[in-house]
């Protein structure tokens, strides 16, 4: 089978090519990158191939993503973007641009696209994130495809580095006396590790089915007091956690964070972030799916990763936008 994977060598789509390939099936890589962001899952020889079968897409030119896409079975997009230049919606471009690789899929005879999206979306959600989110699956339901949405709300993976949230969180709490959060801290966080969502990915591959939406969360939903005082814990961080709960908004919270920015030339954190955090759609919309049980755990994880994490900070536009 023949496999297209948006960003090959970039996260969890790195993992997902790692077990493709080791299975036999050959991995086109929709990527303008040629190196992995890491090595690991992946082999060199792995590494090397998905370099060579690599085509960097257009999203505004649909005949060269069909031609692209030709021999394809199956297409796995998660492509979204963050940040864009100027005073654009990114979630809304970046929901365009799917439906154009979708219809590109579409043409070049393409048996199935799987989807990456999020938790609990809605196209009337006050979010552009999770609206634009919710727009990419109805334009995927409408394009005329077998079709599967896999929805994680946040992803940890092997290493500090892999773990942005998780990293960046623990380096604060590694350096200030007092940690707040937004609320009253009781909002819940259900994020996946990266090799369950690749297995997951897979499994959503099959080209004989379709209409499959499941949730990608792992089986750990701690409340934001709960995960952030088990980070504390975990690296020895000196300070507290505690509730901002009527005092700050979560843009004056968001505020106090642009010290950090200007020092690491990075966003650790923007108000949408934040009120996305704590707005109840990062948990899973079917908690009661039995594979989220057998999925490991975040919490055992940050016991387990603790005294790595948050030695040093991780910029995201560094390691995945420049």
């Amino acid at each position: 089978m023949r496999c297209a994977i948006t960003g090959a060598l970039s996260y969890t789509g790195r993992y997902l090519a790692a077990r493709l390939l080791a299975k036999g099936h050959d991995v086109l890589n929709l990527s303008r990158r040629a190196t992995p962001i890491a090595l690991a899952p992946l082999s060199q020889r792995q590494a090397d191939a998905l370099a060579a079968d690599r085509v960097a897409l257009d999203f505004d030119d649909v005949d060269a993503m069909a031609r692209a896409l030709e021999g394809c079975d199956v297409v796995y997009c998660s492509h979204w973007v963050r940040f864009v230049a100027g005073d654009g919606d990114p979630h809304a471009a970046a929901a365009a641009a799917n439906g154009r690789l979708f219809e590109a899929a579409k043409r070049a005879g393409v048996a199935k696209v799987v989807l990456m999206s999020h938790t609990r979306t809605s196209t009337s959600s006050p979010f552009p994130y999770i609206a634009g989110k919710a727009k990419a699956e109805d334009l995927l339901r409408e394009a005329d495809l077998n079709y599967a949405i896999a929805r994680p709300c946040g992803i940890f993976g092997d290493t500090p580095e892999e773990s942005i949230l998780m990293n960046n969180a623990a380096w604060v709490l590694r350096h200030v006396p007092v940690f707040l959060v937004a609320g009253d801290g009781d909002h819940v966080f259900q994020p996946v590790h990266v090799r369950d969502a690749a297995a997951l990915l897979e499994a959503l591959g099959d080209p004989a089915t379709t209409g499959e939406e499941r949730d990608a969360c792992g089986p750990d939903a701690p409340t934001s007091l709960e995960l952030f005082g088990a980070l504390r814990d975990a690296v020895g961080g000196p300070g507290l956690v505690v509730p901002a709960r009527g005092l700050l908004s979560t843009r004056a919270i968001t505020a106090l964070t642009r010290p950090i920015d200007w020092y690491t030339g990075d966003t650790l954190l923007d108000a949408d972030d934040l009120d996305l955090l704590a707005s109840g759609l990062t948990r899973a919309d079917d908690p009661g799916d039995p594979a989220i049980a057998a999925r490991r755990s975040l919490l055992a994880w940050i016991a387990d990763r603790g005294p790595d994490l948050g030695r040093r900070y991780v910029s995201s536009v560094a390691r995945y936008y420049r």
